[in-house]
């Protein structure tokens, strides 16, 4: 058994890869091969298109946000949802207009980083 203390101060997300104000705690765990976070997205916050070969998982904690693949319907993901992104499909995620989302993401393996999300895109 492993006991992972207290990550640390959260770091803003890198403008390359989101929009608006996300912040990132650093590693909370790790499986073998996959990376856990903790995520904070501020109102209207989002990431970039991205992929992930190995696919993610992303769990809702707290607040409202909307996620969509690169050939879906924008959705919107709530507080205890969880949200599988499948091998290689492009998607993004961050939180709704007004509120706050928090979430924890799994990811195993690179992460992809394409194009920022447009307004248009947001907005849709």
């Amino acid at each position: 058994m492993d006991v992972n203390r207290h990550p640390g101060d959260a770091i803003k997300g890198p403008e390359d890869r989101f929009s608006g104000d996300v912040w990132l705690w650093p590693r909370i765990g790790a499986t073998v091969n996959a990376e856990v976070r903790n995520v904070l997205f501020t109102p209207g916050s989002r990431s970039a298109w991205h992929r992930h070969p190995a696919g993610q998982v992303l769990h809702v904690t707290e607040g409202v946000g909307l996620v969509q693949s690169r050939d879906g319907e924008r959705q919107e993901i709530r507080a205890g949802d969880t949200v599988i992104c499948h091998p290689g499909e492009e998607h993004w995620h961050g939180a709704a207009p007004g509120t706050f989302m928090t979430h924890i993401a799994v990811t195993d393996g690179p992460t992809d980083w394409k194009d920022h999300v447009t307004d248009e895109e947001y907005d849709a």
